[in-house]
């Protein structure tokens, strides 16, 4: 299926060249979420190996990691009731990807250990995200390195003060994002394109665009270089994927 859509890319490039000087050069970077899956993660490092950021080097992307694999049973106790796909990454079964992540430069993130739907009435309170969080840090203990950046991103991109409260106490700085509709169980390297760009051309905040895929859909590990091509064609930034510009400073600060 993802063949049949390259004659509409080069549609799409050539249209995006001719209105790179119009649009608006908002910046984007790239992260990606449910890993790491072997045959999934270790294709989408390859294919970054070969994007260039803005500056000209190799981009460096955020990869937010799961700690646990489910079987049914727990994925039912934990994944929302409208989750549709199931095939997601563990650190604690897949080291080797995570030392190949941190080895080609990207950062790593904390997903919780289940991908955990943080508004089911069992899991919707800071104990329960606390919980989430130290069991992933136990999983990954030895793997990371103690120094670098503490980022965690709630499954779902829910947002909630118990969320928020238990991230704060671990020390964790919380990413969220915007979502590039690669889940949708029919998506495509060109409806990502349109529908990122629309997002990108209404984009009127200090930070970049924190852009959120799936290294474990098929429409991302196939298609990312057609869709981070487009993106640029039609003038919009590849910035790396530093969370220190994420954060919010107060005036004066």
């Amino acid at each position: 299926m993802f063949f049949q859509y390259r004659n509409l890319f080069c549609v799409a490039l050539a249209i995006g060249l001719l209105m790179a000087g119009s649009s608006r050069a908002s910046e984007f970077m790239l992260t990606f979420d449910d890993g790491p899956l072997p045959g999934a993660t270790d294709k989408v490092l390859h294919v970054l190996a070969g994007i260039r950021a803005e500056d000209g080097q190799p981009v460096k992307a955020g990869f937010f990691l799961l700690g646990a694999v489910q079987d049914a049973v727990e994925r039912r106790k934990y994944f929302a009731p409208y989750e549709m796909w199931s095939e997601k990454g563990s650190l604690a079964a897949h080291p080797e990807l995570v030392r190949q992540i941190l080895a080609t430069g990207h950062l790593i993130g904390n997903h919780s250990t289940h991908h955990a739907w943080f508004r089911w009435p069992w899991l919707n309170d800071t104990e329960a995200v606390r919980e989430e969080i130290s069991t992933w840090e136990k999983l990954a203990a030895g793997l990371l390195d103690p120094a670098a950046p503490r980022l965690f991103r709630p499954p779902y991109l829910v947002d909630t003060p118990a969320v928020r409260q238990a991230a704060a106490e671990a020390g964790y700085q919380v990413v969220m994002g915007v979502s590039s509709g690669d889940a949708a169980p029919l998506a495509t390297p060109y409806a990502i394109v349109e529908r990122v760009s629309g997002i990108l051309s209404k984009w009127d905040q200090s930070i970049p665009c924190v852009l959120v895929f799936h290294d474990t859909r098929p429409a991302t590990q196939q298609g990312l270089v057609e869709i981070v091509n487009a993106l640029q064609a039609r003038g919009f930034r590849l910035a790396h994927f530093d969370p220190a510009r994420l954060k919010v400073r107060l005036p004066g600060t």
